[in-house]
């Protein structure tokens, strides 16, 4: 019996085991997450939450704080209930507000909540994928804050301490000192407020007729036909901006100092600069408060204060124009820049006075000018006919001188040849007298040549006899001097031995002896036997 009650329990126990495991957990209890969803679990049981709690702790009935992400999970239907909801998903460019529905309260005077407490986070998500519990979190897309080039952003803070000064540091609310440059910035826009200004020029335009041409292109008041002073155009003005999408708005108005209203058109060209920016901003709002408030009013106003100083003609003619437009500029410039607004240009482009002021100096100008062109005319017929008169005279001198230059140029060759021909008979006379003279020269020379050459030889023969004496007396004798040239005569290598013979017999060897070979020949020829002892 034992036995058979124990392979019962193992038996159910199995089957249990099978039914839970096989058929119960992996087909009822098990949930499968997709990669772009999380599961939120609900405890069906469990102690009840306190009145205004939404989140469940442990132990009691409610939604539980912590998603589950991707993949699979077991949960009993009949103790949880399983929902899937989206991910949170943050795109480039943008970031993700937080609003937590569960926490503390916020202190008075606060509206930014920190990490437990409840309201708008002052951290944001930036771009990626977040599990946060939709019954917990609340999570707003916004794109961030993108400052464009020749912009800056000026940041004004709302929360924080109460500003010091004018413009706030950071962790005070206002205006902040420092700006954004051109960039992307994942600012809370419920932290901080953004404004782009524009730090590059900007363009008032006050025109009285005219509007913006569909293609904007750079220039300031290009009109495409000229304007005649004092009367405004038939056509309308295409009047260009520098700044596009700005509106042309109505043309300043002032009475004269003699009580005519004038109109006139002006551009302002104007900028600010990135250091300014915050204080303007602070003072004044953006751009669009700028001009709205700032500069179209003073525009109006420094026309009609400057402008109401000088009469209605003044504007048509004369100096007083420029007078009015270095003015109205020098103004302008001085108050603007009390305000931190930089104007480059303020230009008054178009004058328009009333027709009966305008329509009698015009008359009078134009019968002026007509004038003056019939004086021009006038000149210019006198001109013409000095010219005519000038051609003509120019033409018989051309005449003229060429008839002298034929005549100049036969006389020329005639002279040319005649003194050609001199010069050939005056070259052959001259060769004539120089073969003359070569001649006479010549023979003199031979003739005292000749003379020379006798009184060399006679010279010659007397110097010789002279010389032949003084030889034969410095030899002493006739014999002596032959002697001498015969022994000159010799060979230098040739031997001479004399032999001597005398009262007995005596060798001598000529080369050993030391009488000298003159006194040898001159005892020989003189016949001495036997030298002298």
């Amino acid at each position: 019996m034992k036995k058979i009650i124990l392979s019962a329990v193992v038996v159910a126990a199995v089957g249990y085991f099978v039914a839970y495991e096989g058929i119960w957990k992996w087909m009822v209890e098990a949930v499968d997450v997709p990669p772009d969803k999380m599961l939120v679990v609900v405890a069906k049981t469990g102690k009840e939450m306190p009145a205004g709690k939404i989140i469940a702790g442990d132990g009691e009935k409610g939604v539980r704080l912590i998603p589950y992400g991707t993949g699979r999970h077991f949960f009993n239907p009949f103790l949880y209930e399983r929902q899937l909801h989206p991910q949170v998903v943050v795109g480039p460019g943008e970031l993700g507000v937080v609003i937590n529905k569960f926490g503390a309260e916020l202190p008075p005077g606060e509206f930014l909540a920190g990490k437990d407490e409840r309201g708008i986070q002052r951290d944001v998500l930036l771009p990626g994928t977040y599990k946060l519990n939709p019954y917990a979190f609340e999570v707003k897309i916004v794109k961030m804050v993108e400052i464009e080039p020749g912009h800056v952003g000026v940041i004004a803070a709302r929360s924080g301490k109460t500003a010091k000064g004018q413009l706030a540091e950071e962790g005070e609310r206002g205006v902040q000192k420092r700006v954004l440059e051109p960039g992307l910035y994942a600012l809370n826009p419920e932290a901080y407020s953004v404004e782009s200004i524009e730090v590059g020029f900007n363009q008032v335009t006050m025109a009285h007729a005219g509007k913006l041409p569909e293609t904007q292109t750079t220039g300031q008041g290009v009109e495409k036909s000229r304007a005649v002073p004092g009367r405004p155009q038939k056509t309308p003005k295409d009047i260009r901006s520098v700044a596009p999408n700005k509106p042309v708005l109505g043309a300043v108005k002032f009475p004269s100092s003699d009580g005519f209203e004038i109109t006139i058109d002006v551009t302002l060209l104007w900028q600010l600069l990135p250091s300014d920016a915050p204080e303007v901003f602070a003072r004044y709002g953006n751009i669009h408060k700028i001009e709205e408030n700032i500069l179209i009013p003073q525009i109006n106003s420094t026309a009609r204060i400057k402008g109401s100083t000088f009469g209605a003609v003044d504007f048509i003619v004369g100096d007083k124009r420029e007078q009015f437009q270095g003015a109205f500029q020098e103004t302008i410039e001085k108050t603007l820049k009390e305000k931190r607004l930089q104007v480059d240009l303020a230009l008054v482009q178009d004058t328009l006075v009333p027709d009966n002021i305008s329509g009698p100096i015009q008359e009078s100008r134009i019968a002026a000018e007509w004038n003056i062109t019939n004086v021009e005319k006038t000149k210019t017929e006198a001109k013409k006919a000095q010219l005519d008169e000038s051609v003509g005279m120019i033409r018989q001198i051309e005449q003229v001188v060429e008839y002298e230059t034929q005549r100049l140029e036969g006389n020329t060759a005639a002279e040319r040849e005649k003194a050609v021909n001199q010069l050939a008979a005056e070259g052959r006379l001259a060769v004539a007298e120089l073969a003359r003279q070569t001649a006479s020269i010549k023979a003199d020379t031979r003739r005292k040549i000749g003379g020379a050459e006798a009184k060399v030889v006679e010279m010659k023969g007397k110097a010789e006899g002279e010389g032949f004496a003084q030889q034969v007396a410095a030899a002493g004798s006739a014999a002596d001097y032959n002697a001498l040239q015969f022994a000159k005569q010799l060979p230098e290598r040739v031997k001479l031995s004399l032999i001597y013979a005398g009262n007995g017999t005596l060798w001598t060897d000529l080369e050993k002896a030391s009488v000298a070979p003159m006194e040898l020949l001159r005892r020989t020829s003189s016949g001495t036997d036997s030298p002298r002892k």
